[in-house]
């Protein structure tokens, strides 16, 4: 119980830092790709938090190469 605990803090952390680096915006002010990518990290970080069975980097790499992708999208526009 306290390892799902633990991870659970883990993921919730990342996933707001890497929010937070994506920008601070409200929905309706998202670009649609931006809001994939949200949806996507949301995704991507309840499914190591509900198996303990799946490592914690099976969620944490996806999501920061979504976060590289997205910031990388944004200097090139």
């Amino acid at each position: 119980m306290l390892i799902i605990m633990i991870r659970t803090l883990l993921l919730f952390l990342m996933v707001v830092i890497a929010l937070r680096i994506m920008g601070k915006r409200q929905i309706g002010q998202l670009q649609p790709y931006e809001l994939v990518i949200i949806i996507m990290i949301a995704d991507l970080a309840a499914i190591p938090m509900e198996s303990v069975n799946i490592p914690l980097m099976s969620g944490v790499i996806p999501i920061f190469t979504l976060l590289l992708i997205e910031s990388a999208s944004l200097t090139l526009l």
